[in-house]
């Protein structure tokens, strides 16, 4: 065990090293082939389409893998490139995130705002991330500096210029990408940013890990029960249909997974079917999911697919727990996480690989560990490190010279 991670203003963050690091990669690897294997045992002998599932899988495991070797490569370039390329793509393509032109048009909003979610929580990864990059360059410099007088030479390493707007210019992309949320017309998507602004800015003062994780992953579990305690035959009916259309449309889809998920508790109707035999989504224009993902895996893969589902979230959880990354940096990516897993209960934005992708990328960004840490590592204990011929507190320090 060794902290590693460390800004001068962060309180030391105590992570696993070497069989314990791997552990989570492991139980995440078994995890995602626990996913697949189900969902082809609830498509056996049925006429179903577990394509998509299956796509949705690959994507998460492809941008796990991707954030994982861009990370340790450039830890903080990765996560900037990835939110500046999501908002320009957004600004100079509108609508074109969602990656499926035939879904409703508040599904592709909403698609919109949650990738855009994403990559607010990448630009304030990339803000944390800078700034203890930041914070250890001064240190290194300050550690320059004391060598050098003690040497006589009477001069250290400068600090980097400019290092310190780093952290600016990426909080004023991470403010831009959240106000392009404002013109894709989701409030779910704009509520997804604004939440991840308001954790990135609390992660900041953080001072442990495990209980702003806990209260994430309690706020994702209510938000994942709501739309099951609205949809619910006892729950009281058209609660949102005095809101807009859609909403009741939305409403009704949930009643549909609900009776589907009771019909076959254990394999569900199967991977895609929901859709063919929901009512609600026959009567619409252009048939979707259940515009959630906590019903929609009840309604076709049962119990067990939900709860595969939460494993792989609280997994999510877990690996961020133990990242070597700075501790604002991790709560920062859970906290988009978190606003993602709300988003989903509402709507069916986890049917798009691009969102899972991006989950995928996002988690492995922050979970990465930089391949220049085990240097600068060395470097410090070398500092810290008696000279050879010096008297320290335990004694006499030998100049390391050969014996007869």
């Amino acid at each position: 065990m060794k902290a590693v991670g460390r800004s001068p203003s962060e309180p030391i963050s105590v992570v696993p090293h070497g069989t314990e690091s791997s552990a989570a990669d492991v139980i995440g690897a078994l995890l995602l082939a626990g996913c697949a294997t189900w969902t082809l045992y609830t498509a056996a002998g049925r006429d179903t389409h577990p394509e998509g599932v299956l796509l949705g899988l690959l994507a998460v495991a492809a941008g796990y893998a991707g954030g994982r070797v861009a990370g340790a490569v450039v830890p903080v370039g990765a996560p900037a490139v990835v939110a500046l390329a999501v908002g320009a793509f957004a600004l100079l393509v509108p609508g074109g995130l969602s990656g499926d032109p035939a879904a409703l048009p508040l599904h592709d909003m909403d698609a919109d705002g949650a990738l855009l979610a994403l990559a607010v929580g990448a630009a304030c990864c990339a803000a944390h991330a800078a700034h203890a990059a930041h914070a250890e360059h001064v240190v290194s410099a300050a550690h320059a500096a004391s060598a050098a007088r003690g040497e006589g030479r009477g001069q250290g390493r400068r600090q980097g210029p400019g290092r310190g707007w780093n952290r600016l210019l990426l909080g004023g992309l991470a403010l831009g990408i959240t106000a392009e949320a404002l013109a894709t017309g989701s409030v779910a998507g704009l509520l997804a940013c604004g939440a991840a602004l308001v954790v990135a800015g609390s992660a900041t003062f953080a001072r442990r890990r495990v209980p702003v994780l806990v209260l994430l992953a309690l706020c994702a579990g209510l938000a994942a029960g709501a739309p099951l305690l609205l949809a619910r035959p006892s729950g009281p009916p058209g609660v949102l249909s005095s809101a807009t259309p859609l909403a009741d449309q939305r409403e009704a889809l949930w009643h549909d997974a609900v009776h589907e998920a009771a019909g076959a508790p254990l394999r569900g109707v199967g991977p895609g079917r929901f859709a063919e035999l929901s009512p609600a989504a026959q009567e619409s224009a252009t048939p979707g999911g259940a515009s959630s993902a906590v019903l929609q895996a009840a309604a076709e893969q049962g119990i067990p697919g939900v709860c595969l589902l939460a494993g792989s979230f609280g997994w999510m959880l877990w690996t961020l727990r133990r990242s070597p990354g700075p501790t604002a940096v991790v709560l920062t990516a859970a906290g988009a996480l978190t606003a993602l897993a709300a988003e989903a209960a509402v709507s069916p934005v986890l049917s798009y690989p691009g969102i899972t992708a991006g989950a995928g990328l996002l988690v492995g960004l922050a979970t990465a560990r930089p391949l220049s840490q085990p240097q600068l590592q060395a470097q410090a204990q070398a500092r810290l490190r008696p000279a050879p011929g010096t008297q320290t507190a335990q004694g006499y320090e030998p100049d390391g010279g050969g014996s007869d």
